[in-house]
C-alpha cells in the first residue's frame, strides 16, 4: 500500500494545489525572510486566503515537484526492501563531479534583430544626439508644457517667486546643469553659485541663475497637473494608477531602450533601488542592499556592457496581473520573445530562481541560470549523498530532472545554483587562497559550469549599477516622482554612453560626460593650453663671433615656417633648441610661436 500511495503521489505531482505540511514550514521560513525585506507579496502563489493546517494535511499528496515525489519514493524504499527495480531506478540522489552529465537540449540563438546598436557606425553620433534618442525634443517639449502648468498652478496658490515659461533649449540647459552637479560634487545646490569662496565655480552662473535653477527644480513635471488631480480622485479604486505621474516619460524611455539597441545572448534580471524616503506605499525596504529604502526597479540588462534593455517599477502587491508570485511575474514581464527572439540566456539571483519559472522559460526557448535558496519550494531536499559541513572545499553534488539541473558546490560556504543551460561539471577550475599551517597557499579547485557562468555574467551586470553611480544625477528632492525623473536621466545618459562606446569607442566616461554637459549647456569645452617642454626655446643658430659687425649675420638660415607657409626665403639667426629648425623671431614676424602652435 505504501508503494501504491507513493506512485499516486508521483502521478499527481504536477497538479496545482496547496502546500504539504512539510512545505508549509519551508514556506513560513521563506515568508519570514521576505518580511525582513518588506516584500509581503513576494513568492506567493495566489491572493487567496491561506488554507488551514488540517487542509494541508489532507492535500499533502498534491502540488509536489518531481524532486519531492522522489523523496516520498525513497521513504517507501526504506520501509520495504521488495520495491521492484524499475521503481527504484526512478529515485534520484545527489551525484558527484565524477558522474557524467550533459545538457538535455541546447537552445539555438535566434535573435529578432542583429544584436548591438541599431544605428549606423558610419554616421557621426555626438553624446547629445545619442541622449536625445531617449529624451527626444517632443518629450522635452511635453515636459516644458507640464512644468509651466505646474508653475502657474503653484503661483495661483500663492507661491512667491518669479516665473517665466521654460522652453526646450532652456530645459536641456537645466539637465546639463544637473549632470554638471553629478560630476562636480558640492555640499549643497547653493554652493554652485557662491562667489565669495575659495572653491567658487564660475560655470553654473554662465548657464542660468541660481533662482531660475531652483524654480525649475520645484516645478518639473512629467504629467499634466490637471490629469494628476483627476487620477488622485480615483485613489482607493481599481482605476487609480500609482505611476500616473511618471508614465508619459517612462513609456518613452522604455520604448527607446528597446528600439535603439538589441541585447546580445547573455542578459540578466536584477532589482535596483532608487533611494527615497517618501511615504507613498510604493517604497520598499531591503536590509541587505547598500540602499536600504526606496523605489524598486526590476531591470533587464545586457551582461556584456550593462546596457539597460527594459525596466519596470514595483508598486505593491497588485503590480502584476497573475498569481504566480512577484519574482515569477517580474521576470516574465521583462522577457518578450516577440521582441527579443529565442535562445537567450537569462541570469538572476536567488530572489527570482524557482523550478516553475525555469521550466516555463525553457518552454518559451529561454535558458536560465541562477542561485537558489535551499528552503524554497520544489527544490531537491534529499539528504542522500548530499554535501555536509565536513565536505572538503571544491566538492560538487548535482541532480538533474530533464532540462533542470541543481548543483551544490562547497566554497567557503555551500553555493546552490540551478540551470537549464549548462551541464553540472565540464572541467572548469578556479583558484582559491587556503590557509594551511599558518601560511596562505593557492589551491586549484573544481568548479561547476553554472557557478562559473553565473559569476561571469552577473558580475558583468554589476557594471550597469557602477556606471550609474559614477555620475548619478540623484540629489535630495521634495517630491517622490522627481527622484524617479532623475533616475530616468541616469538611465538615458548611461545608455547613451554605452551606445557611443559601441559605435565609436574613442572616449572615456570622463571625456564623454564633459562633452555631453558642454553640448547640453550650449557651450564649447575649452581646450587646456598645451604644455611644451622647456627644451622648446630659441637659441642662436651658430656660435657667437667676437666680431661685432658680423654678429647679426653669422649663422643665418632660411626660416622653415616662412618657406612652408608663405613660400618666402626669409633668413633668421634663431632656431628652436628642441626642434633644431630655424625660425623667425621678430616683433612683426614671430614664426617661432606660429610653428609651435601646430605641434
Amino acid at each position: 500500500m505504501a508503494h501504491e500511495e507513493a506512485l499516486q503521489m508521483t502521478t499527481d505531482s504536477e497538479e496545482e494545489s496547496a502546500f504539504s505540511s512539510e512545505e508549509e514550514e519551508d514556506f513560513d521560513d521563506e515568508l519570514l525572510h521576505f518580511e525582513e525585506r518588506s516584500d509581503a507579496a513576494e513568492d506567493t502563489l495566489s491572493n487567496e486566503k491561506t488554507p488551514s493546517r488540517a487542509h494541508h494535511t489532507r492535500a499533502a499528496h498534491k502540488h509536489l515537484s518531481v524532486f519531492n515525489s522522489v523523496e516520498k519514493l525513497n521513504a517507501c524504499e526504506n520501509d520495504s526492501d521488495q520495491m521492484p527495480a524499475a521503481k527504484r531506478a526512478r529515485t534520484l540522489s545527489w551525484k558527484a563531479e565524477t558522474d557524467a552529465d550533459r545538457v538535455a537540449q541546447t537552445l539555438r540563438f535566434l535573435p529578432a534583430r542583429e544584436p548591438g546598436p541599431q544605428l549606423s557606425a558610419a554616421d557621426s553620433h555626438s553624446p547629445m544626439s545619442l541622449f536625445k534618442l531617449f529624451f527626444t525634443e517632443s518629450s522635452v517639449a511635453n515636459l516644458c508644457h507640464n512644468t509651466n502648468a505646474q508653475a502657474a498652478r503653484a503661483i495661483a496658490k500663492g507661491r512667491k517667486y518669479k516665473w517665466r515659461d521654460v522652453g526646450v533649449d532652456e530645459l536641456y540647459r537645466y539637465i546639463g546643469l544637473v549632470f554638471y552637479m553629478a560630476v562636480v560634487k558640492m555640499s549643497s545646490i547653493a554652493d554652485y553659485w557662491r562667489q565669495d569662496s575659495l572653491f567658487s565655480l564660475p560655470f553654473p552662473a554662465t548657464v542660468m541663475s541660481r533662482d531660475r535653477y531652483r524654480t525649475i527644480s520645484w516645478n518639473v513635471q512629467m504629467s499634466h497637473p490637471d490629469a494628476d488631480k483627476e487620477n488622485d480622485r480615483k485613489r482607493g479604486t481599481a482605476q487609480h494608477d500609482r505611476l500616473f505621474r511618471i508614465k508619459p516619460l517612462m513609456n518613452t524611455i522604455r520604448l527607446a531602450c528597446k528600439a535603439f539597441y538589441h541585447p546580445r545572448r547573455n542578459v540578466a534580471v536584477k532589482e535596483r533601488l532608487v533611494a527615497c524616503r517618501a511615504k507613498t506605499g510604493m517604497t520598499r525596504c531591503t536590509k541587505v542592499k547598500p540602499t536600504k529604502l526606496g523605489f524598486k526597479f526590476f531591470v533587464l540588462s545586457d551582461s556584456s556592457n550593462g546596457y539597460t534593455v527594459d525596466f519596470s517599477v514595483y508598486t505593491g502587491k497588485n503590480s502584476f496581473p497573475t498569481d504566480r508570485g512577484l519574482s515569477y511575474d517580474a521576470v516574465m514581464s521583462l522577457l518578450d520573445h516577440k521582441v527579443l527572439g529565442s535562445g537567450y540566456r537569462v541570469y538572476m539571483d536567488d530572489f527570482y530562481t524557482s523550478p516553475k519559472l525555469f521550466t516555463d522559460l525553457f518552454a518559451l526557448k529561454f535558458g536560465a541560470c541562477g542561485t537558489y535558496r535551499d528552503q524554497r519550494k520544489d527544490f531537491p531536499k534529499t539528504a542522500s549523498n548530499s554535501l555536509s559541513r565536513n565536505s572538503s572545499r571544491g566538492s560538487i553534488r548535482w541532480i538533474r530532472d530533464g532540462p533542470l539541473v541543481c548543483v551544490k558546490w562547497m566554497d567557503t560556504q555551500e553555493v546552490s545554483v540551478c540551470s537549464t543551460i549548462h551541464a553540472a561539471y565540464t572541467g572548469e577550475r578556479v583558484q582559491r587562497k587556503i590557509k594551511a599551517q599558518d601560511a596562505w597557499k593557492t589551491k586549484i579547485l573544481p568548479c561547476p559550469a553554472p557557478v562559473t557562468a553565473y559569476n561571469q555574467h552577473m558580475g558583468d551586470v554589476d557594471l550597469s549599477d557602477q556606471l550609474l553611480q559614477y555620475y548619478t544625477a540623484q540629489h535630495k528632492t521634495m517630491k517622490w516622482y522627481r527622484k524617479i525623473f532623475l533616475h530616468f536621466l541616469d538611465i538615458a545618459a548611461n545608455n547613451a554612453f554605452i551606445l557611443h562606446k559601441e559605435l565609436h569607442g574613442n572616449m572615456t566616461h570622463d571625456q564623454f560626460m564633459e562633452e555631453f554637459i558642454a553640448e547640453l549647456c550650449g557651450v564649447t569645452p575649452k581646450a587646456a593650453p598645451k604644455q611644451f617642454s622647456t627644451d622648446h626655446v630659441p637659441i642662436p643658430g651658430a656660435e657667437l663671433t667676437s666680431n661685432v659687425r658680423r654678429i647679426a649675420t653669422v649663422g643665418r638660415r632660411i626660416c622653415v615656417h616662412c618657406k612652408a607657409v608663405h613660400g618666402k626665403k626669409e633668413q633668421t639667426p634663431w632656431k628652436c633648441q628642441a626642434c633644431d629648425v630655424h625660425l623667425c623671431l621678430q616683433l612683426n614676424r614671430n614664426c617661432f610661436q606660429e610653428w609651435h602652435k601646430s605641434l
